[in-house]
């Protein structure tokens, strides 16, 4: 007699949950077949270790008991070697799979005329990868190799496109990936909302030739900055209060661009403070240093093929007080752009929400447990990205059906998830029960019914 198994359900119900609604997998991996065995199983299975475990797929079968891949669809035992092939498919196939989850998108009227892009990266395990690339590291792995990686989402928070570049490629040259994957999904006058990463006159005018609207932050230069400054010390200022805080702004227009320049006290006062912390610590720093100097001490030491290299420092007394560096005269400040001409409070909450993408990309690293990334062949890391992706789009779809879910972040989601479990008991006539538990309040809001014990 088999012996009895407990497994986790709630990523299971949140997958039947939107299969059910939209035929999600089935539109996705419409027209993809060939010698792809069990691919869309896969998929989903994939997606449901991403919500649960979150294990390494050589560690599946070892974890997972077998009454959960038959739940998934699998009519037969499957290896690690067809499972990591079947992740290499998606990954070879990321572009098939896009154009059908864009098709989706557009079939259910989800593509939302806002959308708010921003890009991030991840960093690699190992020296292999064929993505891996040395560059700016959100996840403060600077010498560890990385994938870049950007996401649009919409303001109704459905994902709309995911694009994945080697490491090194800067924001401003990716940006130009993202809007060729975003207009095949997104309706005329369409407003694209992303930070100063992607603001250049290139992205911008091809944006317009698109038919698309822009809202973007202008880049922090001083002596650009100084020039709106005074413009805005000149003219008329009112004000507007938004989430408690207060804003005074002006708004201007050169050629066919608006420049709303907004400034801020509250803002200036959280800059001066961060700042003025930033150059005490520098000072305890070089206080330390000092000491080994006027005690004769060298300050460093290195190593080099001819011997090593010793450091010592000179000190260049200052007759006036030192003044702090970080501080330029432009805390407070910061100036929009847009190819629209809206109320600059408008525009200022529409920037704000750029949080919906900013919430996305922390969900597909932390509740997605997307770093580090452990596959080194190309494909396969495309894969995972993409499954990563589609995994929180199968959440964010969720609550969009749901509406009155009450937890919104993934890795606090997930816990609630994972206490849904299943348990299958196999009584002495060969007949098997399967028994649900753990139904919380928190589960009952995002799948609205209890669904009934098999």
């Amino acid at each position: 007699m088999s012996e009895n198994v407990s497994f986790s359900y709630g990523p299971i119900a949140l997958m039947n949950k939107v299969e059910k609604e939209f035929n999600f997998f089935e539109i996705l991996f419409q027209g993809l077949g060939g010698k792809a065995k069990h691919l869309v199983e896969s998929a989903k299975l994939f997606s449901y270790n991403k919500l649960a475990e979150s294990i390494s797929i050589n560690k599946i079968q070892d974890i997972y008991p077998y009454e959960l891949f038959e739940e998934i669809g699998f009519k037969e035992e499957i290896s690690d070697r067809t499972l990591y092939r079947n992740l290499e498919r998606i990954g070879n196939k990321y572009k098939f799979l896009m154009k059908n989850y864009q098709k989706f998108i557009k079939m259910n009227n989800l593509a939302s005329e806002k959308q708010f892009i921003d890009f991030s990266s991840s960093y690699f395990e190992g020296n292999s990868s064929e993505l891996g690339a040395l560059g700016y590291s959100r996840d403060q792995q600077p010498g560890k190799l990385q994938v870049t990686w950007g996401i649009s989402t919409g303001d109704n928070e459905i994902p709309t496109a995911i694009t994945i570049q080697k490491g090194n490629v800067c924001d401003k040259e990716h940006f130009k990936f993202m809007l060729n994957t975003v207009k095949k999904v997104l309706d005329e006058k369409s407003l694209l909302i992303f930070d100063c990463g992607g603001n250049t006159k290139k992205n911008k005018n091809k944006i317009i030739e698109l038919g698309f609207n822009y809202l973007t932050l202008k880049a922090k230069q001083r002596s650009t900055y100084q020039k709106y400054i005074s413009l805005f010390e000149q003219q008329a200022k009112f004000g507007c209060f938004i989430n408690g805080k207060v804003y005074f702004y002006t708004k201007t227009k050169s050629e066919e661009e608006y420049q709303y320049i907004f400034f801020s006290p509250d803002l200036k006062e959280d800059q001066i403070r961060k700042r003025s912390k930033r150059f005490q610590k520098d000072l305890a720093k070089g206080d330390k240093i000092l000491k080994k100097i006027n005690k004769g001490k060298p300050v460093g030491e290195h190593i080099s093929r001819m011997g090593n290299i010793i450091l010592k420092g000179e000190v260049q007394t200052t007759l006036s007080e030192i003044v702090n560096p970080y501080i330029t005269g432009l805390e407070g400040y910061f100036i929009l752009e847009s190819s629209v001409g809206l109320r600059p409070q408008k525009i200022l909450c529409l920037y704000k929400q750029r949080d919906k993408a900013e919430k996305l990309i922390r969900d597909m690293k932390e509740g997605s447990d997307l770093r580090p990334i452990r596959h080194w062949n190309k494909t396969v890391v495309i894969g995972y990205l993409l499954i990563v992706f589609l995994t929180n789009c199968l959440v964010k779809l969720t609550h969009f059906l749901s509406k009155n879910s009450v937890v919104k972040n993934l890795k606090l989601l997930k816990k609630f998830l994972n206490n849904l479990t299943v348990t299958v008991i196999y009584r002495k006539n060969n007949l098997r029960e399967m028994i649900l538990s753990n139904f919380s309040e928190e589960i009952r809001t995002i799948l609205e019914e209890k669904p009934p014990n098999s």
